[in-house]
């Protein structure tokens, strides 16, 4: 399942690590005396040699932390002895990814559904809090003038998983809404190519996901998170077969788990044992909920993404 792809984290590995380089291109550090009042950004100019203006651009980005956090403010003033990491992207801090209007789904002022495509973030990721559909979101919110710059994200997907991402636009939603998919009255439901051919037409799998070795998994009973899916075989071609998944839990990597346990990997799904592909077919295709607000039936629909296998038509369930 892909519901919980969390926010930015600080990587685990640089707790442990020692010494001022932690990469190629990675650099932590602790301020100094020297370094007290000084600006973050004068602090970060320093110490990469760097001219101000990059290192204003590079903590714009999202690229250093304080203290473990990301700090997007280069004004901060050290007060000494502050942990500071700073990272550059392989991509260096490129802004390349904006809103696709063609892409929403639904809105209205309480709302809006957007088709996220696959290989985006859902929201920011470490050393980048530019490139996300979160922080596009309200670029564009901004960008239209017409009203306020809010927007809250109460699921998220994988990066490399496509379709429906659901966002509210008013704060007064965000308890019901919140509410909604703490009790599991969102429906979703996944396509997914798979490899090979399930041995059933249609399963459930209510094996609990667990953490090991900095990898989720699927674990005995009561040694994880309790996790429930729906599968459903929709097609079977040339050694894959196309499949719904409909999980009723939200944990991290839940469908591709339940599926590798399966033997059925997802398609391009490397993570889980599946053969490398040009990417992972993986797609949130329905959302169906109340509105929050009239109470009406809304069902959103993210059309499968383009260059995927030929899908036969499917009936609403």
């Amino acid at each position: 399942m892909n519901d919980e792809d969390r926010g930015p984290v600080f990587p685990r590995r640089l707790k442990r690590s020692a010494g001022s380089g932690v990469g190629p291109s990675e650099f932590r550090w602790r301020a100094g005396g020297k370094e007290k009042g000084l600006e973050l950004a004068e602090a970060v100019s320093g110490y990469l040699a760097i001219s101000k203006e990059k290192a204003v651009d590079l903590i714009d980005f999202g690229s250093v932390y304080v203290r473990g956090r990301m700090e997007r403010d280069p004004s901060m003033r050290l007060s000494g002895g502050e942990e500071i990491f700073a990272a550059f992207p392989s991509y260096g801090t490129r802004r390349f990814y904006e809103i696709d209007p063609s892409r929403v789904i639904f809105r209205d002022r309480f709302l809006l559904a957007y088709d996220k495509e696959a290989g985006i973030p859902s929201q920011q990721v470490p050393f980048d809090a530019y490139n996300n559909v979160f922080a596009a979101l309200l670029r564009f919110l901004l960008a239209e003038k017409t009203g306020g710059r809010y927007a809250a994200l109460h699921h998220r997907l994988d990066m490399e998983t496509s379709g429906v991402l659901l966002f509210a636009l008013d704060r007064k939603v965000n308890e019901p809404l919140g509410r909604a998919f703490r009790e599991r009255k969102v429906k979703k439901e996944y396509l997914a190519w798979v490899e090979g051919f399930p041995e059933n037409e249609s399963w459930t799998d209510d094996s609990d996901i667990g953490k090991a070795g900095g990898k989720y998994k699927a674990v005995g009973k009561g040694e994880g998170k309790p996790a429930r899916t729906f599968f459903t075989v929709l097609a079977r071609q040339e050694g894959r077969s196309l499949v719904s998944a409909v999980p009723v839990t939200g944990r991290t990597h839940q469908i591709r788990i339940h599926l590798a346990r399966a033997g059925h990997p997802v398609a391009g799904d490397r993570a889980y044992g599946a053969k490398p592909d040009n990417r992972l077919y993986l797609h949130a295709w329905r959302l169906a909920l109340k509105h929050p607000i009239s109470g009406k039936v809304l069902n959103l629909e993210a059309p499968v993404p383009a260059g995927w296998p030929a899908v036969p038509e499917i009936r609403s369930s």
